[in-house]
């Protein structure tokens, strides 16, 4: 018998593995947070991302798998929250914040007005959204590696988002978005996104400035190169999803893997 795994179900999936990922991060550049506590981070932020992304706000008590995610979020989700500090609920609050912005409907100002919709708006917001699990992890935003990681992960996802953004033109198309690849079309914006790709090695240059730091340019320029290897195939075959959505997805994954062998 033959096992398929449907697109969206990997998609999500990815997803979520996207957000642990970003969230360990921040936890193994902190080494010391207890047990307790990083597996309560952990299932938060869980939490909020099967909520945006696989939760069925359509039917959300008709299905048995809908039903019992409701039930675990009640009992584990109260069991969590005391160990999450006052930064991290920080953190959280900035996020829901920034998914009110994406999601909200503006009156009076135009018909049917929303922020995702302006060009480059929706991207900024989700770039944020998830580099933001990396300090929620780690518990603080002080130290320079963890603000590296922080705004590099940020320029990573959101032109990573606008990669997505080039598989779902008719989409965007319909529901009136302005994006990158519906302005310029797929070839410019390829290339505007290479000049960002590489010009994201700025922030290591930036930020590297101790002896100890030194990992993080290892880190850049492999995550670069990876993003730009991705760039050259989406602009092969755009249709692809394992460029324009697993791989690129999978970046969150590598950070993870490159910061833990080399930091």
């Amino acid at each position: 018998m033959k096992w398929t795994i449907h697109s969206s179900v990997l998609i999500k999936f990815l997803f979520i593995l996207a957000t642990i990922s970003l969230v360990g991060v921040g936890q193994f550049l902190v080494q010391q947070t207890t047990l307790t506590h990083a597996l309560a981070t952990q299932y938060i932020a869980f939490l909020g991302t099967w909520i945006l992304y696989v939760f069925d706000w359509r039917a959300p008590f008709k299905k048995g798998g809908q039903r019992v995610f409701i039930l675990q979020a009640l009992i584990l989700g109260l069991l969590a929250l005391p160990f999450i500090t006052f930064f991290q609920w920080y953190v959280i609050g900035f996020i829901a914040f920034l998914s009110i912005i994406y999601q909200v409907k503006i009156p009076y100002v135009k018909v049917q007005f929303q922020f995702k919709k302006r060009l480059l708006v929706k991207n900024i917001l989700i770039g944020l959204s998830w580099a933001a699990l990396i300090p929620l992890g780690a518990g603080h935003l002080s130290t320079t590696a963890i603000q590296f990681l922080f705004w590099f992960m940020a320029v990573q996802v959101s032109y990573g988002s606008v990669i997505r953004d080039i598989t779902d033109i008719a989409h965007d198309q319909k529901h009136q978005f302005q994006t990158l690849p519906i302005i310029f079309g797929v070839s410019k914006t390829i290339r505007i996104l290479q000049l960002v790709n590489w010009s994201s090695f700025l922030l290591a240059c930036y930020f590297a400035n101790e002896s100890s730091l030194q990992w993080i340019y290892v880190v850049a320029f492999l995550v670069i190169c990876y993003k730009s290897l991705l760039l050259y195939k989406v602009k092969q075959n755009q249709s692809a999803k394992l460029w324009t959505q697993y791989l690129n997805i999978s970046t969150c994954m590598l950070i993870f893997v490159l910061t833990y062998l080399l930091s």
